[in-house]
Parts: structure tokens; sequence; C-alpha cells
């Protein structure tokens, strides 16, 4: 099972699993108990189809669910810098790169560093491909634009970026009574927590990446059994098909190409001109 496909991600997140739970038994049973989850089998599926790069590729991930810099660091030998905004997600990728003996630099390690998406301290042209999962949607106003253009500055000519993000017919955002993530709720006021792009946000605010162009562009839902939303009514018993959500999501998640299914997700690839 090749990690291009959603049951390839699901094994290779049980070996994860496996190989930490000797010196991190926590975040190793986590990991056995729920080795990828219904939509980042999907997305993790297409990232790793589209790099396709030689071992000791230099690869850039900012802010996605860290798994994956691991995973494309022992299944690919890629050199990843994960990144994110939050300290504590930094810290738990370096725990978890650790327990695996993959912490720091050269091919097949996760260097793991704060960075904010709008402003990456990198050079350009420092990395071979850049790839951001279900994370441009919840960066507030043009933060989107200014994270799309970032991930194409630091990547070289001929290099790509590869991003996954909502998608709905028509756009919408969502605000929250609450913090999100490095964003603190103030005097009681809605925080804003993610978009979900239509057609026209999509092109105008991700795909028109100056210095850029569409490599590949892919629609992602489900057809007539919404998976997802079985999976939420569930509630709590969810977590006994946690080890199980990798079959679920090849079973039900599919490219949207007719009228049948509904779409969900927007999965695309930026090559850097």
């Amino acid at each position: 099972m090749p990690l291009t496909t959603p049951l390839g991600v699901w094994r290779a997140g049980l070996g994860l699993g496996l190989a930490a739970l000797w010196t991190e038994p926590l975040l190793g049973l986590k990991r056995l108990i729920l080795p990828v989850s219904y939509w980042r089998a999907a997305e993790f599926a297409y990232v790793a189809r589209q790099l396709q790069l030689p071992r000791g590729a230099r690869v850039l991930d900012l802010g996605s669910p860290k798994d994956l810099a691991l995973l494309l660091a022992a299944e690919r030998g890629f050199e990843v810098v994960a990144t994110d905004i939050l300290p504590e997600a930094i810290e738990l990728s370096r725990r978890y790169a650790a327990a695996l003996g993959r912490c720091g630099s050269g091919p097949g390690s996760v260097l793991s560093e704060v960075q904010d998406g709008r402003r990456l301290t990198y050079p350009d042209g420092a990395f071979d491909a850049a790839f951001s999962v279900s994370v441009l949607e919840h960066i507030p106003d043009d933060g989107d634009l200014a994270a799309a253009r970032e991930l194409a500055r630091v990547v070289r000519p001929g290099g790509l970026v590869v991003v996954t993000t909502p998608y709905a017919r028509t756009f919408g955002e969502t605000y929250v009574d609450r913090a999100v993530y490095e964003r603190p709720q103030v005097d009681g006021k809605p925080v804003f927590f993610e978009r979900h792009y239509d057609d026209d946000a999509l092109r105008r605010r991700l795909l028109s990446v100056p210095g850029t162009e569409v490599a590949n562009l892919e629609l992602w839902g489900e057809g007539a059994v919404r998976g997802e939303r079985i999976l939420t009514r569930l509630g709590r018993l969810r977590d006994a098909l946690s080890p199980i959500e990798a079959f679920l999501s090849a079973a039900f998640l599919r490219r949207v190409e007719n009228g049948n299914s509904t779409p969900m997700a927007a999965f695309f690839t930026l090559k850097k001109l």
C-alpha cells in the first residue's frame, strides 16, 4: 500500500505509532488508535502523489498536522521543515520526531520551527517544494493570500506548492465564540475560524499567485453516502471507528467529476515559474 493512497497513509501511520511506542508511549498509542483521520487520509495521499521528489529533497510544511511531515521523512527520505504559529504545536512535533529518531536536519529528518506563514523568515527559493494541509482557510483577513505568496516565494523555480482547503459552491466564512489558535477572543466578539472557498474566491485568493501556474486542481467530496455527516452524528461513539477512518475515507471520499457528488474540498498544486 503506497503512501499515495488513503490505506497507504493508514499503514504508514500505524508504523509511526509502533515506532514511537517505546520512547513516547502516549504519542505512540494515540497514533495506533487513530493512524489517520477521515479527511486527512485523502489529503495526505494527495500531497504524497504530487510530491514525487528524490530522497533528500528539502520540503516546507506550513502548519499541517505534523504526522504528514514525519510520514514524508520516513517514507520518502525528504528533509522536512515543519512550521506552525503555535509553540505548543512545534513542541509536540519535536517530541514526536525525537521519539522516531528523526529530529534535526538532513534526509529523513524533521526540523520543527515556529513561523508565521504570512511572514516566513526563509530566503527566496530555499525549498524544493512546500505543502499546507487545511491551514490557509483559518488565516483571517487577507492572510491566506499572504501565506500563498510566501509559500511560492520560498520554493525554487520549478518547485511545487501543494495545498488542501475547504470548498463549497457558495463562499462562506465561519466565526465562533471562543479563541481560535493564536487569536484570543476580545470583548466577547466572535472570532474568525475558517472560510469555505467557492470557484471565484479560490481563483482570486489562492490560484492566482504571481509567478506560478496551476499544475493540478481537484475538487473532492462525497457521493450519496455522506460519511463525514455520519461520523459527526456519532459523537463520542466515533472513537470506536478511529482505527478504520482511513478505510471509510477510501470508501466515501472521491474526486468530484459529476453532479451526483457533493464538493467539499479543493486540492491543488501550483508550480513556480
